[in-house]
C-alpha cells in the first residue's frame, strides 16, 4: 500500500513538472515556478483530524465519560456487543459445570460464588440445562471510575428456560418447556491500566421475573455488589 503511495506521489510530480515545460503556450505569460520538493513538504506535513470524543448520555453518562478519560480506547459500542455475548456464555458455561470457561469470565469473588454452587449441583449428582430462548434487551444503568478501576451495570431482559436433571435423566427441579421472562442486572470490571481489554463479571443481582413460572433453579448464582 505504501509503494502505491509513492508511485502516485511521483506521477503527480512527474506529471505536474511535464505541464510546467510543455502544457502552456510558448511567449504567453510567465511561467509558474513549481516545486517538487514543496510539493512533498506539503504532502508529508498534511494532519489528519482528531477524532472528536464521544458523548454519552443516559443515566450512566457521567461514569462513561471518566471511563473513557481515562482509557481512549473505550468503545462503548463494542463493550454492549461484548456484554451480550457474556451474557450467554456465562449462563451455557454455568449450566454446563465448565469452572475452565468460566475462569477468565469472572473475577474472585463471583468465580467463588459460581464455583460453590456448581460443586453443590455434582455433589447431589445433578446436570442443569439452561436454554436461553432470547435475550431481548441489554442497556447500561451505571458506570463508575474508582482509581484504576472501571465498573459498567448493565440489565438485561431475557426469555429462557432451566431445568436440573437427575442421573436417571428425570426432571427434579423447573421444566425446560416453560419460558420465564427474566429482568436482572450484572456488573462488569476492568482495571483500565491493564493490558487485557476484557471486561469481567463481578456482580450478578437477584434477577426479577417478569413473567412465566420462576420456581425453576437459579440459572445464575446470585452475587449482589458490594460497591453500592
Amino acid at each position: 500500500m505504501q509503494e502505491i503511495i509513492i508511485y502516485a506521489v511521483l506521477t503527480l510530480i512527474v506529471g505536474a513538472m511535464l505541464y510546467s515545460v510543455l502544457g502552456k503556450d510558448v511567449g504567453e505569460g510567465s511561467e509558474v515556478s513549481f516545486d517538487p520538493q514543496d510539493m512533498l513538504d506539503k504532502l508529508g506535513t498534511q494532519k489528519q483530524a482528531a477524532p472528536s470524543a464521544p458523548k454519552f448520555d443516559g443515566p450512566a453518562k457521567k461514569g462513561l465519560t471518566a471511563i473513557y478519560q481515562a482509557d481512549p480506547t473505550f468503545n462503548l459500542g463494542q463493550f454492549i456487543e461484548g456484554a451480550k455475548s457474556a451474557y450467554g456464555m456465562i449462563l451455557e458455561a454455568y449450566a454446563d459445570g465448565d469452572k475452565k470457561a468460566l475462569d477468565g469470565l469472572l473475577n474472585k469473588q463471583v468465580k467463588a460464588s459460581y464455583f460453590a454452587a456448581i460443586d453443590e449441583r455434582e455433589s447431589k449428582n445433578l446436570n442443569q440445562t439452561t436454554d436461553l430462548a432470547r435475550l431481548m434487551s441489554a442497556e447500561i444503568i451505571g458506570a463508575s471510575k474508582t482509581g484504576k478501576k472501571a465498573i459498567i451495570q448493565v440489565v438485561y431482559e431475557a426469555e429462557l428456560a432451566t431445568a436440573l436433571v437427575n442421573k436417571d435423566g428425570d426432571v427434579v427441579e423447573g421444566d425446560l418447556d416453560v419460558l420465564s421472562r427474566v429482568k436482572e442486572i450484572w456488573g462488569y470490571e476492568r482495571l483500565l491500566t491493564s493490558k487485557n481489554p476484557n471486561w469481567i463479571l463481578s456482580a450478578v443481582e437477584p434477577h426479577i421475573p417478569l413473567s412465566g413460572d420462576d420456581a425453576g433453579p437459579d440459572h445464575s448464582p446470585d452475587h449482589p455488589s458490594d460497591t453500592k
